[in-house]
């Protein structure tokens, strides 16, 4: 399964990623794309911060059999011939290999299978009834089985688009439509009271969100795209670091800028490791400098979400067979909206820079803190943004 120009693993993807439905057919992507005459009109809308919905997902035997939604956005008022493009990203962690303080519900020892999906919707809590499938479905098993447990597992959809034929075929009033993930954890062996977390628990047994979002741009008329795209690796190694450690991965600059312009993001990256699982997580930022780790000052007055186009997400890479085995497959996803025309002090426009950051460290359960071998980015990753601008 393709995404964009990037090759991504079936453990990662599962069924189709991608899927235009009965809403309309997926259009042209190219250096540029028009879509119905008449006046253009483009917005970019995401869920704020920590966005999950709830903090479990109870287990099911049967796939489907305890669906729930974990992300909601509100789109703007849909008309006819309106474009939605749309990417969601979710970390889903297993929890309770032993009854700790952490533990929420029982222990189970399976790797539960994890489906996730976007729909539209009139409700935030709708999952199946009154909806209608925008996306194919992300699964995987995630690994639960020390030494090459996962414990965290992003499930990823990038590059989803619809177009309205008719508002008839909408599932919710033009004016209440509702782009949902829903997530499923399922395993034949699964009992009461066992979960998947939403986000990622803590030692105290609570969960800890603001590591999902769910974002899309709504267009009509004639849209100008273009597209950008790096595999030029800045950095080969992430230093093992338990602290800090943030490293730029891949770069895309971007020049010409203006207000109201919206940044799709794609990524991949993959990364080698050896003797120990690392811990491996990535973050897609929005600065002025190609080696940045983090917003400017400028990207974050006029950027949306303060310069930030993701979340942070991460996962175990294993060296053993696993969803995530080394070298692991990260899959991002975001979106930025352009709130201010990027200028200098001269008034000129300043190019800014798309940065794919990366951190990783030994898991702490297999090792004591010490100097331990840096992770290695190797070939098969890259970059990609998509600027969309309403033309005229």
């Amino acid at each position: 399964m393709t995404i964009g120009r990037f090759m991504l693993p079936s453990a990662v993807l599962g069924a189709a990623l991608i899927a235009l439905l009965a809403l309309g057919d997926s259009p042209s992507q190219g250096a540029s794309e028009r879509a119905n005459p008449g006046m253009s009109k483009l917005k970019g809308v995401a869920t704020g911060r920590r966005a999950e919905l709830r903090p479990t997902i109870p287990i099911a035997s049967q796939p489907g059999g305890e669906t729930r939604t974990v992300l909601s956005v509100k789109l703007p008022e849909l008309n006819r011939g309106d474009t939605v493009r749309f990417n969601s990203e979710v970390v889903i962690t297993t929890t309770c290999v032993e009854q700790i303080g952490r533990c929420i519900g029982r222990t189970y020892d399976y790797d539960p299978r994890l489906e996730g999906r976007v729909v539209l919707a009139d409700d935030p809590d709708a999952t199946k009834r009154d909806t209608r499938p925008v996306s194919g479905a992300v699964g995987l098993s995630c690994e639960q089985t020390r030494p090459n447990r996962n414990h965290h597992c992003p499930l990823v959809i990038d590059n989803g688009s619809f177009t309205v034929r008719e508002l008839r075929d909408l599932p919710c009033k033009p004016a209440n439509c509702r782009l949902n993930m829903t997530v499923d954890a399922s395993h034949r062996n699964a009992s009461s009271d066992q979960f998947v977390v939403v986000g990622s628990d803590q030692p105290d047994g609570s969960v800890e969100g603001g590591k999902a979002r769910l974002s899309a741009a709504v267009s009509s008329g004639r849209l100008e795209i273009t597209e950008r795209e790096t595999k030029a690796i800045v950095h080969r190694k992430l230093p093992a670091s338990f602290e800090g450690g943030k490293t730029v991965v891949y770069s895309q600059r971007l020049t010409g800028l203006r207000k109201g312009d919206v940044l799709l993001v794609q990524a991949r990256q993959r990364t080698a490791i050896q003797r120990l699982p690392y811990f491996i997580s990535d973050q897609i930022v929005v600065t002025t400098r190609r080696g940045a780790t983090r917003p400017s000052g400028l990207t974050r007055r006029i950027v949306s979400r303060s310069g930030l186009a993701s979340e942070t997400t991460g996962f175990n890479c294993t060296i053993g067979p696993s969803a995530f085995q080394s070298p692991c497959p990260a899959v991002k996803a975001g979106m930025a909206v352009i709130e201010r025309t990027p200028e200098n002090k001269r008034g000129r426009s300043k190019p800014l820079y798309v940065n794919l950051v990366s951190r990783g460290f030994p898991k702490l359960a297999q090792s004591a803190r010490g100097k331990f071998p840096p992770a290695r980015i190797v070939k098969g990753g890259g970059l990609e943004v998509r600027r969309l601008r309403a033309a005229g």
